[in-house]
């Protein structure tokens, strides 16, 4: 009998140990000065099994209700409310030494969510006001984003607001005409570092992208001017292109270097110069030399094999009319235009490219 008593007990103390793992263990507030009189340095806190939750900032004194900065000075058990649109928390604990923590508990605000629902948001949970508090969503700052014409839920509220994004963001936004951004749109742009500006510059420069077009801009560090600069020189392409372009090194100088030589390559062909590292200058020479309508893939095996202009306009000079086939095999058998020049001077004339790679390759000096 006592053994089943006692596996009684150890069944009962499991199934309660069981439902305490989905429940909140702990909550905890800690508090310090800042270099201000007028604000103290307020953390939240709160344990679950398993889970340890913080949130951390400056508040000022008008979000207290029965605290002073003599608490600090005082020490001792102190009480205390920490106030919020969304609700409240009632503090209870200690100070010592200039700092100090201790519990606290909960209680939403009705009115906030009557507010609320009056601006036209779904009605927030107890967990979702506990985040609205720790975020420091205010009323007004959901009118805010009511008012500059951004729908949203109260769980986009917190994430707008803990990301930075502020009635005068969408504003601005939507008076450089992104007029569709929803909630998630503008906490990623956000998160990425977009500015306002950055947006008008794109929009100026006559592009209309997507919110994940932008951010994909801005992570692989496009500036708005050299979006400006591929459009000013023909390139109207997709924001992925843009940023392909952008992480193989094309600049605004390639491209206006590019333009002012009067060449314009398309843009898989741009990507593939620049990583055979053909400069416009090259491109520039190949043109002066006759070869200015080559492919892509010619010029890059000119580059690739060392052709210099100066070894074609040499040749040319010579009165050899190469081919750029030709070209890339005279000089994967070594041969210079100092070469081509001796044949010339020697009297051996009308070879071919084949000829003389032969001559050079069994050591014909």
């Amino acid at each position: 009998m006592k053994y089943v008593t006692a596996m009684l007990v150890s069944a009962a103390l499991l199934l309660a140990g069981v439902a305490m793992l989905g429940q909140e263990l702990k909550h905890g507030w800690k508090m310090q000065r800042t270099d201000r009189s007028d604000q103290v340095q307020f953390t939240i806190e709160r344990w679950k099994a398993g889970n340890h939750w913080s949130s951390s900032r400056p508040y000022p004194l008008t979000s207290f209700r029965g605290f002073s900065m003599e608490h600090f000075n005082r020490g001792g058990k102190q009480k205390f409310t920490f106030v919020q649109d969304s609700g409240e928390l009632q503090c209870e604990g200690s100070f010592l030494f200039g700092r100090g923590s201790g519990n606290y508990t909960f209680t939403p605000n009705p009115t906030f969510v009557a507010r609320l629902r009056e601006m036209g948001y779904d009605a927030p949970t107890e967990e979702d006001l506990f985040s609205i508090l720790t975020s420091d969503v205010s009323l007004d700052f959901a009118r805010e984003v009511k008012d500059a014409g951004l729908g949203g839920s109260t769980r986009q509220l917190v994430e707008l607001r803990i990301h930075g994004v502020t009635g005068d963001y969408i504003r601005e936004a939507r008076d450089a005409g992104y007029r569709d951004f929803t909630a998630h749109d503008y906490t990623q742009l956000r998160i990425h570092g977009v500015n306002t500006d950055y947006l008008r510059q794109l929009r100026e420069a006559g592009y209309n992208l997507s919110a994940p077009d932008i951010t994909e801009l801005r992570i692989h560090g496009v500036p708005a001017e050299f979006v400006k600069e591929l459009k000013g020189a023909g390139y109207d392409i997709s924001s992925r292109q843009i940023a392909e372009l952008r992480i193989h090194g094309i600049s605004s100088d390639y491209l206006r270097d590019l333009k002012a030589f009067g060449l314009h390559p398309d843009p898989s062909d741009l990507k593939e110069l620049r990583i055979q590292g053909v400069s416009p200058d090259y491109l520039k020479g190949l043109k002066d030399c006759g070869y200015g309508s080559l492919p892509v893939r010619e010029i890059t095996e000119l580059r690739i094999h060392g052709v210099s202009t100066d070894f074609i306009r040499e040749a040319r000079s010579l009165g050899y009319d190469f081919t750029p086939r030709e070209l890339t095999e005279l000089r994967t058998q070594g041969v210079s235009g100092a070469y081509l020049r001796k044949l010339k001077e020697s009297g051996i004339k009308n070879l071919t490219a084949s000829q003389i790679a032969k001559l050079r390759m069994n050591g014909v000096e």
